[in-house]
């Protein structure tokens, strides 16, 4: 496969369907068997609706797509600015190691420095290969722990019980 044939994109609302296939993939290289717990519908709510929650990038060889990104802005509060958060990558099996990811990635990248964001970051669940490609392209392990609050917890602190 020629990396020189690659396009990476914008998605637009009529690549909901595709990118909930790529979701859908995630989730099953993570969670083997688990079905998504989203749609194409909500996916293009989310991302394409009056007030976006996320932008998406696709990367495309011979116009089949290959992969995707998907991220939205946040507030680096330390140093006052706004960053950039990935919240998904995707390549397809066959096409990874192919330079999609990183290309996806360099798409980001450009936002970022496009819109001033002074960061791009990510969570990855340790031991996981992807680490490598991270570190490959210039992202720093924090060795932070990815906490989360969900479900009864989170109904249970904002109700104020301990």
């Amino acid at each position: 496969m020629e990396a020189s044939r690659l396009i990476v994109r914008p998605a637009r609302a009529s690549d909901s369907e595709t990118i909930f296939r790529f979701v859908a993939g995630l989730i099953d290289d993570h969670l083997p068997g688990q079905t998504p717990w989203t749609s194409a519908e909500q996916i293009r709510a989310d991302g394409f609706g009056p007030d976006p929650l996320f932008e998406a990038f696709l990367a495309e060889r011979a116009a089949s797509p290959v992969g995707f990104v998907s991220f939205f802005r946040g507030y680096a509060g330390w140093r006052g600015k706004p960053m950039g958060i990935v919240h998904a990558l995707y390549v397809l099996p066959e096409e990874r190691r192919t330079g999609a990811a990183q290309a996806l990635m360099g798409a980001v990248a450009r936002t970022a420095v496009e819109r001033g964001w002074v960061r791009v970051e990510l969570f990855v669940e340790e031991r996981r290969p992807a680490i490598r490609f991270y570190e490959a392209i210039g992202m720093r392990d924090l060795h932070h722990r990815h906490m989360r609050l969900e479900g009864e917890a989170l109904e249970r602190l904002a109700q104020g019980a301990p």
